[in-house]
């Protein structure tokens, strides 16, 4: 069962009604418990139709811990037919699909991610916070802060709900991890280069041991774009945010003005 229809199952129709997150979890037929667990943030066993959720002792970021929490819900609910052992690392928690995939495993952890997220940020109650809202980073904090999850988590679930060309980037280590792109921006056929982050980006600067500017500003649009039929003089908008400890920057970028050939 996805998501969506667990809501409707349940009866949510608030977004404060999200809040009790094991209350839910319990409801489906899962127990919430936190315990060590080495080399993993979260396992999910399933005994008959019910299922422990076991949240590592050590996860003590409280909206991570929703999230890891929504994962293994995910898999309890759309993955019933596989092992009755699911064990998930901080790798597997959150990051977006790079595309199709063609590993089983990974495929089940992206779906459990997705499941996490319209779980916890449904569209329904997101559209009208982003409803005629400018992009900027600070309205996915307003998202997060809403509903009570990470910066990463409320950026991923911004992009379907804004109706503009818009991208969220990860940067680890000086190095592009991942994106994910907004409809629009998928439309556009923009892709945003992985690996060595680019020396002209904003978010480039926390790598460099520089302070990010706090308000978004404009950069070349090859310093992040993959070469495409935009043009090379064309320029976007980024908003970057720091995260000291991951060693990482969040960006969000948008076309604002046309950049094409």
């Amino acid at each position: 069962m996805n998501a969506n229809a667990v809501l409707v199952d349940l009866g949510i129709s608030d977004a404060g009604d999200l809040a009790r997150l094991e209350d839910i979890a319990w409801e489906r037929g899962a127990l919430i418990r936190d315990a060590v667990i080495a080399g993993a943030e979260a396992r999910l066993a399933v005994v008959g139709g019910r299922a422990v959720i076991t949240v590592s002792a050590n996860l003590n970021h409280a909206r991570r811990r929703r999230f890891a929490i929504a994962h293994e819900l995910g898999h309890f609910e759309m993955h019933k037919g596989d092992s009755g052992l699911s064990i998930c690392v901080s790798d597997d928690i959150e990051r977006p699909s790079p595309g199709r995939l063609r590993d089983e495993a990974l495929r089940r952890e992206s779906e459990a991610n997705e499941f996490a997220s319209h779980l916890l940020i449904p569209d329904r109650f997101s559209a009208e916070i982003v409803k005629g809202v400018a992009p900027t980073l600070d309205v996915v904090r307003e998202l997060a802060d809403r509903f009570n999850v990470s910066l990463t988590a409320a950026g991923i679930a911004y992009l379907r709900v804004c109706n503009e060309a818009c991208a969220i980037a990860y940067s680890q280590d000086a190095q592009v991890r991942w994106f994910q792109r907004s409809k629009d921006m998928e439309d556009y056929g923009l892709w945003i280069s992985l690996g060595p982050i680019d020396q002209y980006t904003i978010a480039s600067g926390f790598f460099r041991s520089r302070p990010i500017q706090r308000i978004p500003g404009r950069v070349d649009a090859v310093s992040w774009f993959a070469p495409g039929r935009f043009r090379t003089d064309g320029m976007i908008k980024e908003h970057s945010i720091a995260m000291p400890n991951y060693n990482a920057v969040l960006t969000l970028l948008w076309v604002d003005e046309d950049i094409f050939e």
